[in-house]
């Protein structure tokens, strides 16, 4: 895949973790941020009660009260909002695991349970949606396509933050590295594990997250098993 050798698993000394503190906002750009998640906030009430494809950016522009031409200055697509949530639901869930004082020393199986947790919990409110996003993300020229720049962006830092987690589980020495691993494989199991959430019927979605746990456990502990050292082939 296009990005996997830029994340595959390195073992070394841990990173020294900065946090970025942002700037106080000046009044114009507190007025352009409130604006955009306006705009956001709209757009996500009509996905969910009318559907995607037939929530237009005139209905978008009328819901948040301001111009259509308005919602074209921070989004060029109605894609390109769907994707802006996305990438909010991400760095929800990376700042969830990354805050939680519990699970800073925690296995590396229950860190990923709760990234995953909590992204699904931040997906819930907006479930048709989700299901609909599936269907425009195999559009080519959709900004929500895999192969779109900004999703490729949002992938990486996704991808990278679970790569940190394997990497740190390495270092403590609960899993040892593996040569199947990749970033790659938790992608695609995620969106396995997405899929089966937006068919779950069962009540608060417990079979999802029975699915989770059982899956994550199987997949963590094949980690942890050191590969077999080759033995040399005998000749007659």
């Amino acid at each position: 895949m296009y990005y996997v050798s830029a994340l595959m698993v390195r073992p070394g000394p841990r990173r020294r973790r900065t946090d970025a503190r942002e700037r106080p906002l000046g009044r114009r750009a507190q007025h352009k941020a409130a604006t955009r998640e306006r705009i956001v906030k709209a757009a996500l009430e009509l996905f969910q009660s009318r559907g995607f494809a037939a929530t237009t950016t005139k209905a978008i522009a009328r819901k948040a009260r301001i111009a259509e031409g308005t919602v074209f200055n921070y989004f060029p697509t109605k894609e390109d909002i769907a994707l802006h949530f996305l990438e909010q639901e991400v760095d929800h869930a990376i700042t969830t695991v990354r805050g939680d004082p519990k699970l800073t020393e925690a296995p590396l199986q229950e860190r990923l349970f709760a990234l995953v947790e909590s992204q699904l919990e931040y997906l819930a409110p907006h479930e048709r949606f989700i299901g609909a996003a599936f269907v425009q993300a195999l559009t080519p020229v959709s900004a929500l396509s895999p192969f779109s720049e900004r999703s490729q962006q949002l992938q990486v830092r996704y991808l990278s933050f679970v790569q940190e987690l394997v990497n740190d589980a390495i270092a403590r020495r609960e899993i040892v590295p593996a040569g199947w691993w990749t970033p790659q494989v938790f992608w695609i199991y995620y969106f396995g594990v997405l899929l089966f959430w937006l068919h779950d019927t069962s009540p608060g979605k417990q079979q999802t997250l029975a699915l989770l746990d059982r899956t994550l456990t199987l997949g963590v502990d094949l980690l942890k098993r050191r590969p077999r050292p080759r033995g040399r082939s005998s000749r007659r």
